[in-house]
C-alpha cells in the first residue's frame, strides 16, 4: 500500500511539474503578445490623432495664406490698426486686487484589488502604458 501511495505521489508530483512548466512556457509569451497588441492599438489611436491634427494644420496653413487672415491676426496679436482707426487698450486689474485661487488637492488613486492586478498580469496590461 505504501508503494502504491508513493507511486501515486510521484505521478501527482510529475503532473504538477508538467503543468507548471506548461503554464510558464505559455503564459509569459501570451502576456507579451497581448502587450504588443495593446501597443499596436495605442499606436493606431495616436496615428489617428496625429492625422486629424495634420488635417487641421493644413487648413490653418491655407487660411494663413489669405490676406484677410493675416490682417485679422495682425489686429489681434500685434495691435494693427488701419489709418483713421483709434486703438483702445484694455488693462487687466492689478494682481493684488485678484484673490488667489486655491487648487483642490488631488487624492491618490486607490490601489487595484489583488484580482485586478492578477488579471492585468495575465493579460499583459501591466507591460503597457495605457
Amino acid at each position: 500500500m505504501t508503494q502504491r501511495r508513493s507511486r501515486m505521489l510521484l505521478v501527482v508530483a510529475v503532473l504538477v511539474v508538467l503543468a507548471a512548466s506548461v503554464l510558464l512556457t505559455n503564459v509569459f509569451p501570451y502576456r507579451k503578445i497581448l502587450a504588443q497588441q495593446q501597443q499596436v492599438s495605442n499606436a493606431r489611436e495616436q496615428l489617428e490623432v496625429l492625422r486629424n491634427e495634420n488635417d487641421r494644420l493644413e487648413v490653418e496653413v491655407f487660411a494663413l495664406s489669405t490676406d484677410a487672415e493675416v490682417e485679422r491676426l495682425a489686429r489681434e496679436n500685434l495691435g494693427y490698426v488701419r489709418p483713421g482707426e483709434y486703438p483702445y487698450v484694455v488693462l487687466e486689474p492689478a494682481a493684488a486686487d485678484v484673490a488667489p485661487t486655491v487648487e483642490p488637492l488631488e487624492l491618490p488613486a486607490e490601489p487595484d484589488a489583488w484580482y485586478e492586478s492578477l488579471w492585468d498580469f495575465l493579460t499583459g496590461k501591466d507591460l503597457v502604458d495605457s
